[in-house]
């Protein structure tokens, strides 16, 4: 079966919070068309139970923790790779597993800015990132040596927040062809301390595809500034993250507000512990 879309959930702990967020995704997206599947980051207890849940073939585990930053970029690549082999899709978003689908036909919504070829990355965009301009500056040098020249239309510090990113086949198929799946660019960690979110646009970008701005559909935050509850009245189809409120019990209000869009979905209200 072919899909239209292939929804990862990325996670490493907390087993009960990544079953939300694929229950999430699975309650919002039409399962005809979009496939939900994990990805652990080197956490064989974790891959092993949610496969005790999930049919094995939908949960991938890296053999290594590939951890935060731009590591993530290897699991992601990683990921693509394994369910390729187990499924045909069309597209691929990654999303974290304190994002949560809030609104029905979310994968349709997303699907919908896909109108034009020259467009290979999606998200919540920022421009111009200072935090990691500044570490691109720095890093250039070692990054071109490894990329090649980096083209004008990329602004320093470019990114999508890593909560969702949605990645098109001509991406996907451009990044493959230009190596970025083998070799030395599997682990860019090697010459550049980038995070995926802010890597990939500069990827994306060498590719010579544009970035597309959802912003409209999704909400997502390094972190939380407002409190998601009755967002998706507001036309927003995905939120993160729902673990980092500032100044609040991070893991009660993340709960909170899980069982708020579970009740919204007709799922039992989990226990905070």
């Amino acid at each position: 079966m072919r899909y239209d879309l292939v929804v990862c959930v990325r996670c490493h702990a907390s087993p009960a919070l990544i079953l939300d967020a694929v229950d999430a995704a699975m309650w919002s997206c039409d399962a005809k068309n979009t496939l939900v599947v994990c990805a652990v980051d080197g956490v064989k207890r974790i891959a092993d139970g949610l496969k005790k849940v999930l049919s094995p073939d939908h949960v991938y585990c890296s053999d290594r923790k590939w951890g935060w930053g731009v590591g993530l970029y290897s699991l992601l690549i990683e990921s693509i790779e394994y369910f390729e082999t187990k499924f045909e899709f069309s597209h691929f978003v990654s999303i974290d597993y304190d994002t949560l689908f809030i609104r029905e036909r979310g994968d349709q919504q997303l699907l919908s800015y896909l109108v034009d070829p020259d467009f290979g990355l999606y998200g919540h965009r920022q421009i111009n990132n200072e935090h990691w301009r500044v570490k691109f500056e720095r890093e250039k040098h070692e990054i071109e040596e490894n990329v090649g020249s980096v083209p004008v239309k990329y602004v320093p510090g470019e990114g999508v927040q890593g909560g969702c990113m949605l990645l098109t086949r001509m991406l996907i198929d451009r990044l493959r062809t230009r190596g970025y799946f083998s070799g030395r660019m599997r682990e860019p960690g090697k010459f550049t301390s980038i995070a995926d979110d802010h890597l990939l646009p500069l990827f994306t970008r060498i590719c010579g595809l544009d970035i597309g701005d959802m912003s409209q559909s999704i909400c997502c935050r390094w972190k939380a500034t407002e409190d998601p509850r009755g967002m998706e009245k507001k036309n927003i189809y995905v939120y993160h993250p729902t673990k980092i409120r500032p100044g609040q019990d991070g893991a009660r209000v993340d709960i909170q507000i899980r069982n708020y869009f579970r009740e919204i979905r007709g799922q039992a209200a989990l226990e905070f512990h």
